[in-house]
């Protein structure tokens, strides 16, 4: 009963001035209501009605506080006349209609609005309003609630400085400009809210075409996944933790660094975190500083609000997005969005691994086809003559061209380097190819006997001739006829053969009577029948007459793209010959293969791997160790040759002065040894000496000597 007679006597000394001008209110309230209309940010707004109330109507401070998205939680929005350090608390505090007794959570609970006329007695103001402002020690205090229908949004609370009597018909006015001030935060509320939802949305579709578009399996899709995830959440933090099931290993990637651990450091870094309980529940989680779950570790130190959504990738990975930040909750839509944005990342990955898996299936169905095509090119060849080389394509193409007439051809070409494959490819791209393939090597067959091989003869021709014989240009009727090193050919003989390739017809020895025949002629050698025709050892009639078409075979050293699928080739035929499973060749023996000149071309190479294959275990590949001595010591002698080459001077009419070109050569020498060595001794003289087997101070004359002729 004390306590009631004191606060009557202390609102007995409350000024019974009138508050409010009625006029002034009302005319608040229509400016207030033209915001409804005006899009404008909630903050701003928020400020601009904080100071229509607080000016206009004449209080002298006021605060406004709306409700988070939990319904749970007061968070002060802006603040009119309060000093930095009592701002600074109030926006540091959230103001628990559960836990906190203070007047602005009575009226939020109760949604009717209290007015204090003397705060320094009134038993209504708590511990918990004193902590927040100091203003209660004195003056006057009104609080309503902001209300959209029965549901309480907020509040709105002003000071007088002055301790000041309420009337009712006051209260109720200040009422309805609340009310009107919920509208409009209503409103701007619901445009933010639609506003921020399509910027969602927009990040959202941004990201999801990126990720699409991404078929590669790498740090992309991350990227990605990290840059929308805080744009549309507007977090501060963020983690992507994957645990890689197969390696057993993790990667964990903070918007700046990636960085890949083993599973157990990651396991002890998530701990007993969001992270830890969204993989276990395969659920998305969040959590709030107010929420009261021990159990659960922060991952950051004061960062209030958490989330945390799996992120499940076939069953080669599992992990989970975090994200967290300061202030304010993550609502229901941004929760949805980013749980969209995580389920079409883990979609990209599954597409991305599909398609390195089928790119990798493609690749090596690819390179299979690829051998098969190589073994069928190198089983069959161009009528089993072997090469992918510009020179030899050309061939070919030469071949196809001239197979298709009679004209006489003339092979020219080093031993060994297939000149009788290449009449045969002629013949058979040729129309005759159902006739007969005639080779005769006229080199290895003495002149007297190769003439009667040839036009045949009749009986009693010559001693031991008791029958007729039908000569090989008879029997190649039809069809095609190789004359082999026709170069070895006797004079005696070319005279003849040049009258049977004019008129057309021949005439058997011992015998009368003129024999048409039909053949095709190609000639080889591999000598310089021009060169023999000027020398008068090769008819020059007979030159002209057969190198019609002169078809040149370029030797295997100017072919060195050939040389490997050769090499490959016989190590393949006599793997099955020997019934051995040689594997190839090694790198270095490669290289050799390729510098070494051939001299005898694809027959010596065929014989050496030949060889190498009788000596060679199975089993195992060809090391430069297996391959002919010879091969190696010709190799290092070429290479000198050349580099010698390069550095000789070109013989001109008028000669040149052997020693000087000789002392400069020496010297060119002498000089880049001792370079090199001082290079790789950092210019140490003494230890270069030592290298060298000389002593330092002949090391320094030589030098000299050297500088002494360059000057």
């Amino acid at each position: 009963m004390a306590q009631e007679s004191r606060i009557v006597d202390d609102r007995s000394k409350v000024s019974s001035i009138l508050l409010l001008d009625k006029d002034k209110l009302l005319q608040s309230i229509f400016r207030l209501s033209s915001f409804l209309t005006a899009p404008s940010n909630l903050n701003e707004m928020l400020v601009k009605i904080l100071d229509e109330v607080v000016d206009s109507i004449g209080f002298d401070r006021g605060i406004i506080r709306l409700f988070d998205a939990s319904k749970q939680n007061l968070e002060a929005q802006v603040v009119k006349n309060y000093s930095p350090e009592e701002a600074e608390k109030v926006f540091a505090v959230s103001l628990n209609i559960h836990q906190h007794d203070c007047v602005v959570t009575k009226v939020a609970k109760s949604g009717q609005p209290i007015a204090i006329e003397v705060t320094a007695t009134d038993p209504r103001i708590t511990e918990t309003d004193r902590m927040l402002t100091k203003i209660y020690d004195r003056g006057s205090y009104f609080c309503a609630p902001l209300k959209i229908g029965e549901e309480v949004i907020g509040i709105i609370a002003a000071w007088f400085n002055e301790e000041t009597k309420f009337f009712p018909e006051e209260i109720n006015l200040f009422v309805t400009y609340a009310n009107t001030l919920s509208i409009i935060i209503h409103n701007l509320r619901l445009f933010e809210s639609n506003a921020e939802k399509i910027r969602q949305l927009m990040i959202l579709q941004e990201a999801v075409s990126e990720m699409n578009a991404s078929y590669i399996l790498d740090n992309r899709i991350l990227e990605i996944l990290v840059k929308s995830a805080l744009r549309i959440s507007r977090s501060e933090k963020v983690l992507v933790y994957f645990l890689d099931i197969e390696k057993n290993r993790c990667l964990v990637n903070d918007g700046d660094i990636l960085s890949i651990d083993d599973r157990l450091a990651c396991e002890e870094r998530i701990g007993r975190t969001i992270i830890r309980e969204a993989l276990d529940k395969n659920a998305v989680v969040t959590r709030q500083r107010s929420d009261e779950a021990s159990s659960i570790e922060p991952v950051f130190s004061g960062y209030g609000s958490e989330i945390a959504l799996p992120l499940k990738v076939k069953d080669k990975f599992k992990g989970a997005l975090y994200l967290a930040k300061k202030e304010g909750r993550y609502s229901q839509n941004q929760i949805h969005i980013l749980d969209v944005l995580v389920q079409n990342a883990s979609t990209t990955y599954d597409n991305a691994i599909m398609h390195s898996m089928l790119s990798l299936e493609a690749k090596s169905l690819k390179t299979e086809v690829e051998k098969l095509k190589e073994r069928e090119d190198i089983l069959l060849g161009f009528h089993d003559i072997l090469g992918k080389s510009k020179k030899m394509l050309n061939l070919f193409s030469v071949i196809k061209e001239v197979a298709k007439h009679d004209t006489n051809i003339l092979v020219q070409g080093e031993s060994g380097t297939g000149k009788e494959l290449i009449a045969r490819a002629i013949h058979r791209q040729s129309n005759r190819h159902a006739k007969p393939f005639v080779d005769v090597n006229c080199a290895a067959i003495p002149g007297t006997l190769l003439e009667s091989e040839l036009f045949g003869y009749e009986a009693g021709a010559f001693t031991d001739a008791r029958k007729r014989k039908l000569g090989l240009l008879e029997h190649a009727s039809g069809g095609t006829i190789l004359l082999d090193e026709i170069g070895d050919m006797s004079i005696h003989l070319q005279a003849k053969f040049l009258r049977m390739l004019e008129d057309g017809h021949i005439r058997r020895l011992g015998g009368n009577d003129n024999i048409p025949i039909d053949v095709r002629f190609i000639f080889a050698t591999n000598r310089d029948l021009n060169r023999m025709a000027a020398e008068g050892s090769f008819r020059e009639d007979l030159f002209y007459r057969i190198s019609v078409v002169p078809i040149l075979i370029p030797p295997l050293r100017e072919r060195t793209e050939d040389l490997l699928l050769l090499a490959r080739y016989y190590v393949e035929e006599f793997n099955q010959k020997f019934k051995k499973r040689v594997k190839g060749f090694t790198e270095d023996a490669e290289r050799i293969l390729i510098a070494y000149p051939w001299p005898g071309n694809v027959r010596e190479l065929k014989n050496i791997i030949e060889r190498i294959m009788i000596l060679h275990h199975d089993g195992t590949l060809i090391t430069a160790e297996s391959l002919p001595a010879e091969m190696k010591v010709t190799t290092r002698q070429e290479k000198l040759r050349i580099q010698i080459d390069n550095i000789l001077p070109q013989l001109s009419s008028e000669g040149i002065n052997f020693t000087r070109v000789t002392e400069r050569i020496a010297n060119d020498i002498k000089r880049k040894i001792i370079e090199n060595t001082l290079e790789a001794t950092r210019g140490n003289k003494a230890e270069a000496a030592r290298r060298l087997g000389i002593s330092r101070y002949k090391l320094i004359r030589e030098q000299r000597k050297i500088n002494n002729y360059i000057q």
